[in-house]
């Protein structure tokens, strides 16, 4: 005799909640970055560390995500393995653009030390969606 637990989908509720909380700790998280990076001379003048563009990334980056999470667990059988893999593979190939604006400073004020701090905030809004996709989808 086999015995499978039942899973219960969360209510909407928490789902809004869990998932507005992730928004809201990768942005105020990536506004520390930011802050600090600021004012350890990264410099005003970069574009990418002006809260408009990075607080629209760090929100779309985390919805995406916890979109991408969820998908992965409603359709894969053996989700918890391949987001074992998938998550960090991510994580690393979005440091691309950084390394690229790194090597060839195609935006104008990009410090090595500006870079670094976008970069920084690639695993904060990874880390934010993965607890919020834990909660809401649970790898199995």
């Amino acid at each position: 005799m086999t015995s499978t637990a039942a899973r219960t989908a969360p209510r909407a509720l928490t789902v809004t909640l869990t998932v507005l909380a992730a928004v809201a700790a990768s942005a105020l998280l990536t506004t520390l970055i930011a802050f600090v990076a600021r004012a350890a001379g990264a410099g005003d003048a970069f574009p990418p560390l002006q809260p408009q563009a990075y607080l629209t990334f760090a929100t779309a980056g985390t919805l995406l995500a916890i979109g991408g999470w969820v998908l992965v667990v409603r359709f894969v059988a053996r989700s918890a393995r391949l987001l074992r893999v998938l998550v960090p593979v991510l994580v690393v190939l979005s440091f691309t653009p950084d390394v690229v604006l790194l090597l060839t400073g195609f935006i104008p004020g990009g410090t090595p030390g500006a870079v670094v701090a976008l970069a920084l905030m690639h695993p904060v809004v990874a880390g934010a969606a993965v607890l919020a996709g834990q909660r809401i989808a649970p790898a199995r």
